[in-house]
């Protein structure tokens, strides 16, 4: 859409002035019209209804219709008032869906100039300007609501994303965010109140032991739909400063992978260099625990890489590409709960062996049914150098906008993931990136208190860990290289027993001066 132009004919008199009329009153007429079909297409029942009323005042009069209109407002009044849930998840969001699209295309077209939401076109006398219509407008049942805005040429997604604080100051609400929509559009998200504000109980657990790894329950959307998480040919970072709540979901997931490690199907390999403060309450959904030294905890990541290599020869000579698990060969899932303890404060041999380990896992586990979660506090490169190699990020409250870019990707700040300014009263809150896409998500793990993990490793035993030989360390062929003192060749016709000790040398004799000639000095 553009600023208005000035004469159309470009003549103050009147023929073309009333002319100049007739053609912009057929073309608003016009457009009207095209406007009102469009939003019987996009709104059918609001359309339906509309055709309803009309078609009810034409043929039993206007009392009718006022009849009509007070049976549905008392019946929308009784609804709320007898059954809230209901009407706060069905009736509200579409009411307030009809009156955000009647009023907010006007307001985004003043809002779109004032934030430098346009395009200039410069090929016309009066340059006029151009920006994005709105096109759609959703609201959620959790009060969240969706604008759906064209992006004219000569804008980005990144244009709007840069502008997400001051497109929530400009609308009134606590936030905003930006997501692409698809070509040539973008939503922008705006988020009135703080539906994560209180804390999410356990959720339900199935009793099925095939339980969907691609799907594990183990919070809330900000939208209100359940935060499935995925730990299906993934490695999972979690990232978030002390107190951020990285417990929650660790616990969250083990509670919803509890019927498959009861069953056999899943065997969890735990590492807490906490000492076993974080962990140890579960150790009974565990094959494989440590909490003990850093070297203890680099042979569970060496053990776990000989079975992930002989697991993957099993499945190379089976023709199998992608793993599949049953009791037989679970999938297996290494828990480390503070990464940084292993990979910058241990001895640096043991960090070593660690981070080769790790590699291993990361680049070769997911094929054949392993994945890694680790948990950190500080997500910079020093402490995770295989960073990049874990798909599925989780940004919890963190110090610095620096650190949301580190863990979710370039621009997930601009996007809306104000990670940094998480409220540290809400333990378990998140920034999520939808899978594929650059979308954000705000969620919120559920909590579960020290009874709810002792009953649920009360209701858990894992199966034995599963074995395979470690790959024998290569020979360092300098290793018998005595590098202290080299032996000394005993003397030929001496006496060269092995306790005697090094013979005293004899004392230098002076040398007497001579002449230049050669003879002695008198």
């Amino acid at each position: 859409m553009s600023a208005p132009r000035g004469p159309m004919f470009g003549s103050d008199e009147p023929v073309p002035m009333m002319l100049e009329a007739v053609v912009r009153l057929v073309a608003l007429t016009m457009r009207s019209v095209f406007r009102l079909v469009r939003f019987a297409v996009r709104r059918p029942r609001v359309a339906s209804a509309a055709a309803s009323l009309l078609l009810l005042d034409r043929y039993a009069g206007h009392l009718a219709v006022v009849a009509a209109l007070v049976a549905l407002v008392v019946g929308l009044v009784v609804w709320r008032a007898a059954w809230p849930e209901s009407y706060r998840g069905q009736v509200r969001p579409r009411l307030t869906r009809v009156w955000l699209s009647a009023t907010y295309p006007g307001k985004w077209r003043r809002i779109a100039p004032r934030l430098g939401l346009v395009v200039h076109d410069h090929t016309g006398a009066n340059k006029p300007w151009v920006y994005g219509g709105l096109g759609d407008v959703r609201v959620t049942p959790a009060g969240i609501v969706r604008l759906r805005v064209a992006i004219p040429t000569g804008l980005t997604l990144d244009d709007y994303a840069r502008k997400a604080d001051a497109l929530a100051v400009a609308f009134g609400v606590r936030e905003a965010r930006v997501a692409a929509s698809g070509p040539g559009s973008v939503w922008i998200e705006l988020h009135r109140t703080d539906v994560l504000a209180t804390t999410i109980g356990p959720l339900p657990v199935g009793s099925e032991p095939e339980v969907n790894l691609a799907g594990i329950p183990v919070g809330r959307h900000e939208d209100g739909a359940e935060w499935r998480f995925s730990l299906w040919q993934t490695h999972v970072l979690i990232a978030g400063a002390t107190g951020a709540g990285k417990g929650s979901i660790l616990w969250s997931l083990l509670r919803g992978l509890s019927p498959a490690i009861n069953a056999g199907w899943v065997q969890v390999w735990a590492i807490d260099p906490k000492g076993g403060m974080e962990l140890r309450p579960g150790q009974r959904l565990f094959s494989r625990f440590e909490d003990g030294t850093p070297e203890t905890m680099c042979d569970l990541l060496e053990d776990l890489v000989a079975v992930m290599n002989a697991r993957a020869k099993r499945l190379a000579h089976l023709g199998i590409r992608k793993h599949q698990p049953s009791p037989d060969s679970p999938h297996l899932l290494a828990v480390i709960d503070e990464l940084a303890t292993l990979t910058a404060f241990a001895e640096r041999d043991v960090v070593r062996r660690i981070d080769k380990a790790l590699g291993l896992l990361l680049t070769k586990g997911r094929a054949v049914g392993i994945t890694v979660l680790a948990a950190v506090q500080d997500p910079g490169k020093d402490v995770v150098g295989w960073r990049d190699l874990f798909p599925t990020r989780v940004a919890m409250r963190l110090d610095n906008p620096i650190q949301v870019d580190m863990v979710l990707g370039e621009g997930a700040r601009d996007m809306g993931a104000t990670a940094d300014h998480i409220n540290e009263r809400t333990p378990g809150v998140a920034f999520v990136r939808v899978e594929g896409t650059r979308a954000i998500r705000r969620v919120r793990a559920s909590y579960l208190t020290d009874d709810d993990i002792a009953a649920l490793a009360g209701s858990v035993t894992a199966s034995p860990a599963l074995t395979e030989p470690r790959a024998p360390k290569p020979v360092d062929p300098l290793a018998s290289f005595n590098m202290g003192a080299r032996p000394v060749a005993p003397e030929s016709g001496r006496d060269s027993a092995p306790d005697a000790g090094p013979k005293p040398r004899k004392p230098r004799t002076p040398r007497k001066p001579r002449n230049r000639d050669g003879s002695p000095v008198a």
